[in-house]
Formats: structure tokens, C-alpha cells, sequence
């Protein structure tokens, strides 16, 4: 009740309803939690996106309650709840899922992106509908790093520019039910506005589980504006007392593959 009272309350802001189902989340209680949230979006009339990682519960427990519109965060992790089975085919369920008009949303982090489970998609005729970050203290330290460089990965994976910046921008947008205000140059938009270069070269890429793929072209921000305001550049602080990097992030900070320095030595 509380959960729909603030949507009610605050409909600009809540634009629907997530909910986190994995082992690790949900302590035991299954599916429940899922369920309640189905029904808090139902009451409100806004989608439902749902996170998915480490089961239990299954990947086709969770479908079980999505419908059209609804979107699935982390739809490619490579742990056991992706959407493909050990063979590496995708599972009936998803299918059938996506088919219906699930939003995919990539949802990178720092745990949450296999190569193995987005190519197997892509080959299948699945492209992400919605490419995302999900940028935090943890996943600035790589193999995520940015936006720039998540999108990179999915131009080595055979999608074009086009293709990734419509699924950051517009497809973001109509996902959220913004799509006539954001994620779009259509006049009476917001003025947001990102540009990049397109660097040629040869560039290393990770995923989550420190799986290298190659890639011809690397995407940089030069420029970016904010409901028509530039946003200046800042410098990265230090890294939160807090955050103890993992073994992988160590390892990349050694090899010295962040953006910038991959900018420079895999450039041209």
C-alpha cells in the first residue's frame, strides 16, 4: 500500500515499480516479493522491471509475471538465471517472452553483463532493446567504466552506431513512457544532447566474468548538454572508502585498460 501511495503521490517521479529477485535479495522468500510488486504496479498502471542475477527462483518463474511493456534489468548476466541453457540455446520461456514485447534492458554493472549470453541473443535475433550502465561506485572501476564504453561493446558484438545509440536514447526513452520529451533532437524536446568520436583501432573489451572480446571502434564523450546547459567536465575523486574492488577491477587498473589510456595505446 505504502509503495502505491508514493507513486500516486509523486507520478512525475515514480515511473514504475523495480523489483530485485535473486538469492541474495530476497532471503528465502521466493517469488513473494515479486508478486507483491506485480500487484503495486497493476494498481498504479505502471510497468514493472524486474532484476534478475543468482537464482533461485528460476529465470521462467520471474516471466511468469511479466507482461508487455514490463522490463527485464540484467537480461544478459551470465550467472543462472540468464536466458540461455547450458548448450547455450535460448530457453522456450524467454521466447516467448520477448516475442510478447518484454523490454530487454542491458543494466551492464558491475556484475551483470556475459558475452557469451549477448551473443547467443544476438544471434537468435534478439538485440537489447534498452542499453544501460547501471553506473555506481563499484562498476566505474571497470569492465563497465561508462556509457561510452558499454555501448562500444555492443558495436564489437556486429550492432551499429545507430543501433546502440537508439537503444540508449529513444528506445530508453519510450521504455520510461518519455518518449516525447527525452531521447529525441524532435523540437520542444529537452535539449539533452551527447557527442562522441568515433575512434578506429583495436580494443580489448571485458565482461563481467573478465571474458575479453575485440573491437574496431571505441566511443568517446566530447560533448555533453543537459536540457540545454553543458555539462562541464569533472575529474574522477577517490574512490570511496567504502568500495573494495575486486580481483578482475585490480587486474584491469593494472593492465592500464580504462578508457582514456585505451583511447591513446589501441587508437588508430
Amino acid at each position: 500500500d505504502l509503495c502505491v501511495k508514493l507513486i500516486e503521490q509523486n507520478p512525475e517521479l515514480l515511473l514504475g515499480v523495480k523489483a530485485r529477485i535473486d538469492r541474495n535479495t530476497t532471503s528465502g522468500q521466493g517469488i513473494e516479493p515479486l508478486r507483491r510488486a506485480r500487484q503495486a504496479a497493476d494498481r498504479v498502471h505502471r510497468p514493472l522491471m524486474v532484476h534478475i542475477g543468482g537464482g533461485p527462483p528460476t529465470l521462467s518463474e520471474v516471466l511468469d509475471f511479466m507482461r508487455p511493456g514490463d522490463i527485464l534489468t540484467h537480461c544478459f548476466t551470465g550467472h543462472n538465471m540468464r536466458i540461455i541453457d547450458d548448450t547455450g540455446s535460448l530457453l522456450d520461456a524467454a521466447k516467448r517472452a520477448w516475442d510478447s514485447g518484454i523490454i530487454l534492458d542491458i543494466g551492464h554493472g558491475a556484475g551483470s553483463f556475459s558475452f557469451e549470453t549477448a551473443e547467443k541473443m544476438i544471434a537468435a535475433g534478439y538485440k537489447p532493446d534498452v542499453i544501460s550502465t547501471d553506473i555506481h561506485q563499484m562498476s566505474i572501476h571497470g569492465p563497465l567504466y561508462d556509457m561510452p564504453t558499454c555501448l562500444s561493446k555492443f558495436l564489437a558484438l556486429g550492432l551499429s552506431v545507430e543501433d546502440v545509440i537508439d537503444a540508449a536514447t529513444v528506445h530508453a526513452a519510450e521504455a520510461m513512457g518519455l518518449g516525447d520529451e527525452i531521447g529525441t533532437l524532435r523540437v520542444g524536446a529537452l535539449a539533452d544532447v551527447a557527442l562522441f568520436n568515433v575512434l578506429e583501432g583495436d580494443f580489448p573489451f571485458y565482461d563481467v566474468h573478465m571474458n575479453q572480446r575485440n573491437g574496431k571502434r571505441l566511443l568517446r564523450n566530447t560533448l555533453t548538454i543537459v536540457n540545454g546547459r553543458e555539462l562541464p567536465r569533472s575529474v574522477d575523486g577517490p574512490t570511496a572508502p567504502w568500495i573494495e574492488l575486486s580481483e578482475s577491477q585490480r587486474n584491469l587498473a593494472a593492465w592500464g585498460h580504462s578508457p582514456e589510456k585505451l583511447a591513446v595505446t589501441h587508437c588508430c
